[in-house]
């Protein structure tokens, strides 16, 4: 089955991206690729925005999460210029087609404007399908068990290049490149033929202004390649190659020339993208700038756009900036919610978007096997945000009569309790163990985020820092949880370096440990008491430290082989799991178990516990710590599902939702372990839309010609 947030979003998200606010991702191996850089990439911040917000685009994006990644989480362009002299666009949007029935994504407009191509997401596949601009009924271009996705247009409107899965062999993970006949008259295609040899990573596809070359992205070992192909066929050439510090390429664009293409570069480590160009003929590729969650570049103005806010939480708009590529803000706009930004539209004022109708009830299922029940109406996307002391309530963000609520549900039947929360809140963090306390997040700056405490009985709310992590870094505190010692926990950045404070639910925030503000990015946090562990990545391995306070020296415990980002405590403290990913494409995620003792020496060996998925992320720990939950993708379709998994030696992972067959991204386990709580999503159909934004797309500069 194909996800289409991965198709649809290379730009994210989403998750993931984020994953991970309201959006949607992946599907056929190629899209669950791209959530394997979301969720990989953005692992340092997927499982706290899903844990404390409603999943964005992670879904769309994905893998791509993301996006998530996004995608899946989204870092602002590093970018000079305040909040007050950008320019607020107010996007014109115009309905293009929609469907109470059809979940589209790619949409894209032929160059004479009388067709919108785009990709239909079905049971366990997706195909690409066609519309009159003018109305009508959309008719299949595609047929067949395959996945068929990111459509373009050559300039002459008389064929479309797009990926597939068509040539690949079984158990082939990747997307090719086919090109097929188009009618512009009748808007009917013909028979697809395969044009690249090698497998696209992501969502990379390019086509030159004179339809003479397709861009992609291929990944071989541990290379990564921009390359292009003949339209027609043939030898394709690498036209940048770049070794195991690039994570990804992403988001090809040509000259207006057709002599060099620009693209983003995602160096380990590092948490923004560099704006890169390769010449089609010899040359070496040039670094033009720097962008943060890259959703398109536009060479020939100079402009790049990029993601700043993905939507988190119901009712909330996803937001982007527009920025030249020496940094400098020139407009910031906003779009509906679950909306995906997609091509340019062929005057060059806008982009097309797609965007999802879908709710998602709150349910819940027992832990050890039993029925699931659901506990609210399906009206809006609810997310479950924790639970009270005793597990006989569930804590849920929802929407009411356009106010956002947080709703106090017992799991046994009865009336709930519902506290109103204020809008301008754009990320909810987490909630406090004893269900009286919310801590939150709203946009301070294009770089920083306001934490901000609440206070549930009475709304008295008090601002912990106006300089928090943006995103919120990856941190955990026992057992999987956002406190530590009934503190909420939380980064933020000051000069040079980088502060994890805790702060209480009232009163003053402190200092648990600084580090090099070079750490963005790199690694998660995991807080026991005043014990910190951490991760530096090394090539193809990871490094594991644990440090006490802030001044304790920090303690090598292992290096392992692949990567494991986000370290989480078991309650006791006996036990450090983590997501891993073993070295080498398309590689099974499973779950990294390093046992330790209280003076920060290992005492038992690194080993990797078979989780039941292929994507994974959301570790959270049983009370009595002999087993935890996490919730992932399976590699099935877009089938997603929270495991139960045992650390007793030979018994398998059980899937713990496993009789609900529904889409969820994202779960909350009760603190007593007896039930775990999650979105169920139920699908309303999609829209097609075009998404106007005047002049700023046409009035940038032209970039210089070589």
């Amino acid at each position: 089955m194909i996800d289409i947030a991965a198709a649809v979003s290379s730009q994210s998200p989403t998750f993931t991206s984020f994953i991970l606010g309201a959006g949607a991702v992946m599907a056929l191996g190629v899209i669950l690729l791209v959530l394997f850089e979301a969720l990989y990439l953005a692992a340092l911040g997927l499982y706290l925005s899903q844990r404390g917000r409603r999943r964005a685009t992670l879904r769309a994006t994905a893998v791509a999460l993301a996006a998530a990644a996004t995608s899946a989480v989204a870092v602002p362009l590093v970018a000079q210029a305040n909040a007050r002299q950008v320019r607020a666009i107010e996007p014109q949007l115009t309905r293009l087609f929609g469907s109470d029935s059809m979940q589209m994504w790619n949409p894209v407009l032929s160059p004479d404007g009388r067709w919108i191509v785009f990709f239909r997401e079905e049971a366990q596949k997706g195909n690409l399908w066609v519309v009159s601009a003018a109305g009508g009924e959309p008719v299949p271009i595609t047929t067949g068990p395959y996945g068929d996705f990111n459509p373009v247009f050559f300039p002459s409107g008389d064929r479309i290049a797009f990926q597939s899965s068509r040539p690949a062999r079984p158990g082939d993970p990747q997307g090719y490149v086919m090109v097929m006949p188009f009618d512009p008259r009748t808007g009917r295609g013909g028979t697809p033929r395969q044009v690249s040899l090698e497998g696209i990573y992501g969502q990379t596809l390019a086509l030159s202004p004179d339809g003479e070359w397709i861009a992609y992205f291929a990944v071989a070992d541990t290379l990564k390649r921009l390359m292009a192909v003949p339209s027609t066929g043939g030898t394709a050439r690498t036209l940048a190659e770049f070794g195991n510090s690039v994570m990804l390429i992403q988001n090809p664009e040509w000259s207006g020339d057709g002599r060099f293409v620009y693209f983003g570069l995602r160096r380990r480590g590092t948490g923004t993208r560099s704006v890169m160009r390769a010449p089609l003929t010899q040359g070496p590729a040039e670094e033009l700038g720097t962008a943060g969650a890259l959703v398109r570049i536009f060479p020939d103005r100079g402009l790049v756009l990029q993601q700043i806010n993905q939507g988190q939480g119901p009712g909330q708009a996803p937001s982007y900036e527009i920025a030249t590529l020496e940094g400098r803000l020139v407009a910031r706009f906003s779009t509906p919610r679950n909306m995906q930004l997609g091509r340019p539209t062929p005057d060059g004022r806008g982009l097309l978007a797609s965007q999802r109708n879908v709710v998602a009830p709150i349910r819940v299922v027992p832990v050890a096997g039993g029925p699931v029940r659901q506990l609210t109406e399906a009206r809006e996307y609810d997310w479950p945000l924790g639970w009270s002391p005793d597990g006989s309530h569930v804590y849920a963000w929802t929407r009411i009569n356009g106010q956002e609520e947080v709703m106090r549900l017992p799991v046994n039947g009865g009336p709930a309790a519902q506290w109103p929360m204020p809008r301008e809140t754009e990320q909810l963090a987490t909630l406090g163990p004893d269900g009286r306390y919310l801590a939150y997040s709203l946009t301070s700056g294009s770089d920083s985020r306001t934490l901000a405490v609440r206070r549930l009985a009475d709304g008295e709310t008090r601002v912990v820092t106006r300089t928090a992590m943006s995103p919120m870094a990856y941190v955990t505190g026992p057992g999987g949880s956002s406190t530590n010692g009934g503190e909420f926990l939380y980064v933020e950045r000051r000069g040079d370096r980088l502060e994890l404070r805790t702060t209480p639910p009232e009163g003053p925030s402190h200092l648990l440990r600084a580090f090099p503000a070079s750490y963005a990015g790199r690694t998660g946090f995991g807080v026991h008491g005043n014990r910190i562990a951490y991760v530096e990545p090394r090539g193809d391995s990871t490094a594991v430290f644990v440090a006490q306070g802030p001044n304790g020296r920090a303690r090598l415990l292992a290096t392992v082989s692949g990567g494991a980002p986000n370290p989480v405590w078991s309650h006791d403290g006996r036990w450090l799991a983590f997501d891993h990913y073993p070295p080498g494409q398309g590689s099974r995620y499973g779950v990294l178990l390093i046992g330790i003792g209280p003076d920060g020496t290992m005492t038992d060996p690194p080993r990797v516990l078979e989780a039941g998925l292929q994507f994974g992320w959301q570790i959270e720990w049983l009370p009595d710590d002999r087993a935890f939950t996490v919730f992932g993708m399976t590699g099935i379709g877009n089938e997603t599902h929270v495991f139960l998994v045992s650390l007793r030696e030979g018994e398998r992972p059980v899937a713990v939702t496993r009789d609900d067959p529904s889409m969820r991204w994202g779960y909350s386990l009760a603190p007593d372990g007896r039930y775990v709580a999650y979105p169920a999503e139920i699908p309303r159909g999609s829209s097609l839309w075009r998404v106007d934004l005047g002049d700023v797309l046409t009035g940038g500069r032209e970039s210089p010609r070589r």
